[in-house]
């Protein structure tokens, strides 16, 4: 186990190097020319434009620029915004524990919503209640979020007032606020999250369900509420713990319009906010945090296989 670990992460750091290189060599081949916008285009003559590159290091080679950046970003420095000369390191400190707020408690949501009704389904396969929660999985995930966004602030101001505001409240100011701040945003991204693990719960269970050692357990009499929950459950959640991971990286780095809808100061609502001003160096910051949440959900999931199915712990 301890090297299965080690060679995770590993395996972490090596793809994290190698996002960070891609990152920021596609961020310098966005085109336009970042010296001509920071100084105007009435302002933008060859000489102030050489004036401005230079202090932007941007005269210098691609690979010595990235090796400066990177022993920076090692340290923990991201340099500053370009236009509003704020610390890019501490934006982000401040942005990202709100998406990530919003995004274990969405998870959370969905996973409370779509386990339980896919082993239902599962069980109960082809009873009109689960025709009922395949249909409504199916309308859940293909409404868009922006979509439901909108329709969320539109029901939340009109019928669930107690549940709805227009600003976001840290958790530490007011934990009451701050739930209220973050129950219909979650709702939002739970519902068609929901719908996802509602479907492959549902399918990796009728598979479970129908492996010998199901039976095996009915005929010995172990309880169905024991051979459903624990022997069938426990073989089908593999496939939905991956899913649930990925999902997981995705929610972090997805919450751009839900965080713009609801006024929501996140790690989203900056990326979008940098990528109007063409802020080369917070996106490129903001991204490599965002794809450091996607592996650090797929080495979690990679370390509770073991867990989950004993027959991988020797592999």
């Amino acid at each position: 186990m301890i090297l299965l670990i080690g060679r995770r992460l590993l395996e972490a750091v090596g793809v994290l190097f190698v996002l960070s290189f891609l990152i920021y060599t596609i961020g310098t081949l966005v085109p336009g020319d970042i010296a001509q916008q920071m100084t105007g285009i009435e302002g933008a003559t060859p000489e102030r434009m050489a004036e401005f590159r230079e202090r932007l290091g941007l005269d210098r080679p691609l690979l010595v620029r990235y090796a400066d950046w990177l022993g920076d970003a090692v340290r923990g420095d991201f340099g500053v915004s370009l236009f509003s000369g704020r610390d890019i390191g501490a934006d982000i400190r401040a942005q990202f524990p709100i998406s990530l707020e919003i995004a274990v408690v969405s998870l959370m949501l969905a996973i409370i919503i779509g386990i339980p009704l896919g082993v239902y389904g599962a069980v109960h396969t082809g009873s009109i209640l689960d025709r009922l929660l395949r249909g409504l999985s199916l309308i859940f995930f293909s409404v868009p979020t922006f979509v439901s966004g909108v329709l969320f602030v539109w029901f939340g101001s009109m019928f669930l007032k107690p549940l709805y505001t227009s600003f976001y409240i840290p958790f530490t100011e007011d934990p009451l606020a701050n739930l209220r701040a973050i129950s219909l945003p979650c709702l939002a991204i739970a519902l068609p999250a929901s719908a996802s693990i509602i479907q492959m719960t549902r399918t990796t269970m009728i598979s479970s369900l129908q492996e010998p050692f199901i039976d095996t357990a009915r005929v010995k009499g172990v309880r169905e509420t024991r051979v459903r929950y624990l022997h069938a459950l426990r073989d089908a959640l593999g496939p939905v713990v991956t899913l649930i991971g990925l999902m997981f990286g995705a929610l972090v780095g997805g919450l751009i319009i839900v965080e713009q809808i609801f006024n929501i100061p996140g790690l989203g609502r900056g990326v979008l906010v940098a990528i109007r001003e063409r802020d080369f160096p917070y996106v490129v910051a903001a991204s490599l945090a965002i794809a450091s949440v996607y592996i650090a959900a797929n080495l979690v999931v990679d370390l509770l296989y073991p867990i989950l199915d004993p027959r991988q712990r020797d592999q």
